[in-house]
C-alpha cells in the first residue's frame, strides 16, 4: 500500500517537471483532480492500513487466547494422565489384595468342604451302624450270612449280629461254623453287658458244641456273667470246671486269681422264730 502511495506521488511529479510550457486551465483542473485523486488514496491507504493494523490485533490477541487456551489443555491432560495413573496403580494394589483375599476364602472353603465329607463319612458310617436292614431268613448262602454276620459283630452291630447268627445256626446247625456263631450271639450279649442273656447262649455253645475251640473262653465269660449277677456259687462252680478241664490255659489262670480274691461270704443271718 506504501508503494502504490509513492507511484501516485511519483507521477505527479514527475507530470509537473517534464511540462515545459505554462499550465492550462484543462491542465490545472486536471491537475487538481489528480490531488485529489491521490488525496483520496492516501486516505484509503491509511484507513486500510489501520484496518490491517487492527485485524492484525485481533488475530495476534486470538492466537494468543489459543495458545494459553492449548497451555491450560495441556495442564488439564496431564493432570488427568497423573490421576489416571494413580487411579491404575491403586486399583492394581486393590486387585492384588482382592486376588490374595479370595485365594485365601477358597483355601478356607476347600478346607471346609473337606471337614464336610468327613463329617458325612462319619454320619454314614453312624447311620450304617444304627440301621437294622432286613435280616436274610434264607438259607441260600452260609458263608455269606457268616461273613456279614461278622462284620456287624466287629463294628458293634452287636444287635444286628445276633440276629445273623441266629439264622445261620438255624440254617447250618452242623457246620463247624454253627459252633462259632453260637459263641458270637452269647459274646454279643456279654459285650452288651447283658449278662443275665448271656450266660443260657454259652450254656448252648458248651452243650451243643463240645468240640469247639472256644469252649475255655466261653466257659470263662460264662463264669463271670453268673459273678455280676450276683450268683456267685455257680461262678465258683464254673470257674473251678474251667480250672479242671482247662489247666494252663489264659482263662484257668485268670479264673483262679478271681477265686482267690474273692471275699470270704458272710454267713447267713439266722431267722429267730416269731413268738
Amino acid at each position: 500500500m506504501r508503494k502504490m502511495l509513492g507511484f501516485a506521488v511519483l507521477l505527479v511529479l514527475m507530470i509537473a517537471a517534464t511540462s515545459s510550457r505554462p499550465l492550462e486551465a484543462k491542465d490545472k483542473d486536471e491537475l487538481i483532480q489528480l490531488k485529489s485523486e491521490v488525496m483520496i488514496m492516501q486516505k484509503q491507504i491509511r484507513d486500510l492500513q489501520e484496518s490491517s493494523d487492527k485485524n492484525t490485533g485481533q488475530v495476534t490477541t486470538l492466537l494468543t487466547q489459543v495458545v494459553d487456551n492449548i497451555s491450560v489443555t495441556r495442564r488439564d491432560v496431564g493432570q488427568t494422565r497423573e490421576l489416571v495413573g494413580r487411579s491404575l496403580s491403586d486399583i492394581t494394589s486393590a486387585s492384588s489384595a482382592t486376588v490374595q483375599q479370595v485365594t485365601q476364602l477358597n483355601e478356607r472353603l476347600n478346607a471346609t468342604d473337606q471337614r464336610i465329607e468327613r463329617v458325612e463319612a462319619q454320619l454314614k458310617e453312624i447311620k450304617n451302624i444304627f440301621s437294622h436292614p432286613e435280616i436274610s431268613t434264607n438259607c441260600d448262602n452260609g458263608e455269606q450270612q457268616y461273613g456279614a454276620a461278622y462284620s456287624d459283630y466287629l463294628r458293634g452291630n452287636y444287635l444286628l449280629a445276633i440276629d445273623q447268627f441266629r439264622n445261620y445256626v438255624r440254617c447250618f446247625g452242623q457246620t463247624e461254623g454253627a459252633g462259632n456263631a453260637q459263641y458270637f450271639i452269647g459274646d454279643s450279649y456279654y459285650k452288651q453287658l447283658d449278662f443275665k442273656s448271656a450266660v443260657p447262649e454259652f450254656d448252648k455253645l458248651l452243650r451243643d458244641y463240645p468240640t469247639n475251640s472256644k469252649l475255655a473262653t466261653a466257659r470263662f465269660k460264662k463264669a463271670d456273667s453268673l459273678l455280676k449277677t450276683e450268683r456267685r456259687k455257680e461262678a465258683e462252680d464254673e470257674f473251678r470246671v474251667l480250672m479242671q478241664s482247662y489247666p494252663g490255659t489264659p482263662e484257668a489262670k485268670q479264673a483262679e486269681e478271681i477265686i482267690r480274691q474273692l471275699p470270704p461270704e458272710k454267713p447267713a443271718t439266722p431267722v429267730r422264730p416269731r413268738r
